[in-house]
């Protein structure tokens, strides 16, 4: 399990298989895309980080122009030096997301109202993600595809209170750690502490499984919340995009 940045951003890149077309994914030590071909600009990214502009473009800019669909480009570490490459194209910057990091979970109990998702709970999960965030019913599915239920590295799980889901995350072992995606919680039940009683619960059960630390990019709104988790920001990322792919995004 390499801990450098540059493992690290290559480890979120496999992770992302969670949600990928698998012929629209691929990983390198420079670059990685993730493209599930839906609508949301989130669940297209292409990643460079590598200072060579030939990169930025034939592997990330090339493969998001031939989808045809709204996406961004994330600039890491060298890759921050190819920036005036996406603004000479008309792309500009629409946000700086933090990688973070938790080197161990919490000793927290285990919380009884948190349990793993049945394909049964998946509408729920969707319909609570697509409110959260804004997404149209089919991005929602492919960010907690079916098959997140039919591998053992991958999970959905949920918080209920009384028979009602508040609270989903999805996840992915990578590379020995614990990758964090899409987590949710319902509009009118937050600042209630659901979400992180949701995520320590299951990095808790994920590190009995052999999940040796966690790993997420975190939107701005939710960086508070992997902070009070116990995650620290590695680096963060510059987010690029078509102004017309982002104008109205929440």
């Amino acid at each position: 399990m390499g801990d450098s940045p540059s493992e690290l951003r290559r480890t979120l890149g496999g992770a992302a298989r969670l949600w990928a077309s698998p012929e629209h994914h691929a990983v390198s030590s420079e670059w990685w895309v993730a493209l599930s071909g839906e609508k949301s600009v989130t669940y297209n990214v292409a990643c460079c980080q590598s200072a060579d502009a030939d990169v930025l473009t034939d592997r990330c800019l090339q493969p998001v122009l031939d989808l045809g669909r709204p996406a961004t480009i994330m600039l890491a570490g060298p890759g921050l030096a190819t920036a005036q490459t996406l603004a000479d194209l008309g792309w500009v910057t629409v946000a700086a997301l933090p990688l973070m990091v938790l080197a161990a979970p919490s000793t927290s109990d285990d919380d009884a109202a948190v349990r793993d998702l049945s394909r049964q709970d998946l509408p729920a999960a969707r319909e609570l993600l697509a409110d959260s965030y804004g997404l149209d019913p089919s991005s929602a599915a492919a960010a907690i595809p079916d098959r997140a239920l039919d591998s053992d590295e991958m999970g959905v799980w949920g918080l209920f209170d009384l028979d009602r889901l508040v609270a989903c995350v999805t996840t992915v072992i990578e590379d020995g750690r614990v990758v964090v995606w899409s987590m949710a919680t319902r509009t009118e039940s937050q600042k209630r502490g659901y979400g992180r009683r949701l995520l320590d619960s299951v990095l808790v059960r994920q590190s009995e499984a052999g999940g040796a630390g966690s790993l997420l990019q975190s939107s701005a709104a939710g960086e508070s919340l992997y902070r009070s988790v116990g995650y620290e920001v590695v680096e963060y990322w510059q987010v690029w995009s078509r102004p017309r792919w982002v104008l109205g995004r929440a």
